[in-house]
C-alpha cells in the first residue's frame, strides 16, 4: 500500500507542485493550507508523513509538529520554511521533526528525505 502524505502549505502553487511530484512517485498525497485544516485531516485520515511549512495563517507549523508528536508519535513530520534560522531549526528538531528543509524546496532532495524517513520508521508504525 502506498504511503500517505499530508502537505500543509499556504502557498497554493508550492502545495500543488509538491502534491503532483509526490503523487508521481506513487504516494497518496493530500494538501491543506492551514494547521486547522491539517488537524481535521489527521483526525479523519491516517498519514505516514506530514510536510509542514512553519509560517502559516493561524497556528504555525511548529505547533502542528508539537501536537502531532504528542498525539501521533509515529507520524513523521518534515518542516519546510523560507525563513530559516538556527533558532527555528533547533526548535523544530528538538520538538521531533524528522528534517528541516529551507525553501526553495529541491524536489529530488525532498523525495530522498521522504524515502529515507519511511524506510527508517519503526515497523509498528506502518
Amino acid at each position: 500500500m502506498a504511503a500517505r502524505i499530508l502537505i500543509v502549505e499556504d502557498e497554493d502553487t508550492l502545495r500543488e507542485s509538491l502534491r503532483r511530484v509526490l503523487s508521481r512517485e506513487g504516494y497518496e498525497v493530500d494538501g491543506v493550507a492551514s494547521c486547522e485544516a491539517a488537524f481535521e485531516s489527521i483526525e479523519c485520515s491516517s498519514y505516514d508523513l506530514i510536510i509542514a511549512d512553519i509560517i502559516l495563517p493561524g497556528v504555525n507549523g511548529l505547533e502542528l509538529l508539537k501536537r502531532c508528536r504528542a498525539d501521533h508519535p509515529d507520524l513523521i513530520v518534515v518542516i519546510i520554511t523560507a525563513f530559516a534560522s538556527i533558532e527555528t531549526a533547533v526548535e523544530a528538531m528538538r520538538a521531533g521533526a524528522y528534517d528541516y528543509i529551507i525553501k526553495p524546496v529541491v524536489h529530488n532532495d525532498l523525495k530522498a528525505i521522504i524515502e529515507k524517513a519511511l524506510r527508517e520508521r519503526p515497523r509498528g508504525a506502518e
